[in-house]
């Protein structure tokens, strides 16, 4: 009979821990990078929706101006740095007679994200309030 001691086998075993960890680890950083980018375009989507949110309720006080608007979503935006914001406000001249604003941000994907590089998505909020009236 051929005994084996504990020895023997932890010398067989050696090989097959190194391949399990190449195999492994590859696949677990990538379920790890993948949660990164996931948490940053999360982060990205609600900034902007509170950028659109909060630039037009700047826009819908009396005196207000559209370079207003753009400066409040623009501020928030760049809080969580985000590059290349397109800021758009309708109309683009609030007056008194201005019924409702509209603020839209337009981010593309391709310049904000940490680890993919998203070609040609975009993420697009817009927000649309009643202006508040004086009388």
């Amino acid at each position: 009979m051929f005994r084996h001691d504990r020895r023997t086998r932890s010398v067989h075993r050696r090989g097959a821990t190194t391949v399990e960890v190449a195999l492994v680890f590859p696949i677990f950083i990538s379920i790890l990078l993948m949660s990164l980018e996931a948490a940053r375009l999360n982060t990205l989507r609600n900034t902007i929706e509170n950028a659109v949110y909060e630039g037009a309720r700047r826009g819908i006080v009396p005196g207000a101006a559209a370079t207003d608007v753009q400066a409040t979503a623009s501020s928030i935006m760049q809080a969580v740095g985000a590059k290349n914001i397109v800021i758009t406000t309708t109309p683009s001249t609030i007056t008194d007679a201005t019924d409702k604003v509209t603020v839209t941000i337009d981010v593309p994907l391709s310049a904000n994200s940490w680890i993919g590089r998203i070609t040609s998505q975009h993420m697009i909020r817009s927000c649309t309030l009643s202006r508040e009236r004086t009388k």
